[in-house]
């Protein structure tokens, strides 16, 4: 068989190139520390290795977003403390205003005081997060959730409390409704309100009251009617709603209490003929109306236009609606304490997970040092081989043997 010199010239060439290119095959898998190149240098672990990738970007992402719900949930949580404190405050002034000494300076002065508690209290809600956004104005991060104006704090946000994806089947709020945060409370105890006319002249003075049977609670609204007659006093009960009379001349005991369907007052201190007092279902009420109208019975009992029974009577009304508001911030400030637990938990989730995940795609992808570089070396003593066996291959020719 003849052997073309231009056969052993191709062969020659072609074998030393194969040669170079799997040394510098090894040599990048060495540089880059991966054994998994390209596609074709394993099908399979590659496309294992690119699903594992994405999820493990996915966790990362999940990772970020934990991260950034953590502190913007700090932030609230925080946040709802200080206005915890803020209604406590207002609630020792509204104490404070009960003294029978003070002078109507010294009302006049604490009412100044809660307005200056009310400042403060709408400061805390349009509290901004880390982003610049507000934590109280629902998915209108960018809206100011509270303006004040001459008719009152008004919410100008909506109902939605923003969202991130944090785990797989998992989003959690980081944000609450102005509207459900500071005016999701009920005023009075929460269950119906207490309240005197303006014109009562007597010195009558009711509770909060306080719900005996749920069950009897109908939802209508009544009036406590007082008459006196030769030193007798009496009281009728009447439902405001359907107009009826359920008590009609009732003897009146100071300190005991009248019970209406499934709601029980009681009523201390010397009515006079007409004083009433109204009872009516709680409806939510804001914190911000709560201090404004115990600021504007301080000031309208300083002025002499509310009576001190008539004022002692908003004022413990007052008190309870502050009580109220007080608790339904602290049911908030639970909730974001939940998921901040929840948060923990799911973060070292997720670390197990990206840990996981960085060991799979080592496992699939990751280059044995130990086997690449021994093979290099192989490598190298055969690509030299190859030159050399080339060299002399090329170099024979006739003329050496004449």
């Amino acid at each position: 068989m003849r052997i073309s010199t231009t056969w052993i010239y191709t062969r020659g060439s072609d074998a030393i190139s194969r040669k170079m290119s799997e040394l510098s095959r090894t040599q990048e898998q060495i540089s880059t520390n991966k054994r998994v190149l390209a596609p074709s240098d394993d099908p399979i672990a590659a496309a294992s290795a690119l699903t594992t990738e994405q999820a493990r970007s996915l966790t990362e992402q999940y990772a970020r977003n934990q991260g950034f719900a953590q502190g913007t949930l700090e932030l609230a949580e925080a946040t709802l403390s200080q206005v915890g404190e803020a209604l406590q405050d207002v609630r020792t002034l509204a104490v404070a205003a009960g003294n029978g000494a003070l002078s109507a300076e010294d009302r006049r002065s604490l009412a100044i005081e809660l307005r200056g508690k009310l400042d403060s209290l709408l400061g805390l809600a349009n509290t901004r997060d880390g982003a610049g956004g507000y934590l109280f104005s629902g998915y209108q991060d960018g809206v100011q959730p509270f303006a004040s104006s001459a008719s009152g704090v008004a919410y100008q946000g909506d109902q939605g409390n923003r969202a991130l994806q944090v785990g797989t089947n998992r989003q959690i709020a980081v944000s609450a409704s102005g509207n459900d945060v500071f005016e999701g409370a009920h005023a009075g105890n929460g269950s119906f309100t207490v309240s005197a006319a303006a014109g009562n002249t007597g010195e009558a003075i009711s509770d909060a009251g306080r719900v005996i049977s749920p069950a009897g609670m109908t939802g209508d609204s009544y009036r406590i009617r007082f008459h006196v007659s030769a030193g007798v006093t009496t009281y009728d009960v009447i439902n405001t709603t359907t107009s009826a009379t359920l008590t009609s001349g009732a003897a009146y005991q100071p300190g005991a209490s009248i019970n209406v369907d499934g709601a029980q007052v009681t009523i201390t201190g010397s009515p006079v003929g007409n004083d009433t007092f109204d009872i009516a279902p709680s409806t939510r009420q804001s914190a911000f109306k709560t201090i404004t109208d115990l600021a504007a019975a301080l000031e309208s009992n300083a002025d002499g236009s509310l009576s001190e029974a008539a004022f002692r009577t908003a004022l413990t009304q007052g008190m309870a609606g502050i009580d109220q508001a007080h608790d339904h911030v602290l049911s908030v400030r639970t909730g974001f304490g939940a998921r901040l637990r929840e948060l923990d938990s799911l973060s070292a989730l997720t670390q197990d997970q990206s840990l996981y995940y960085q060991r799979e795609l080592s496992r699939l992808t990751d280059l044995d040092l130990a086997e690449a570089v021994s093979r290099l070396t192989l490598q190298q003593v055969t690509l030299q081989a190859a030159q050399q066996s080339y060299l002399k291959t090329v170099g024979l020719s006739l003329f050496n043997y004449l």
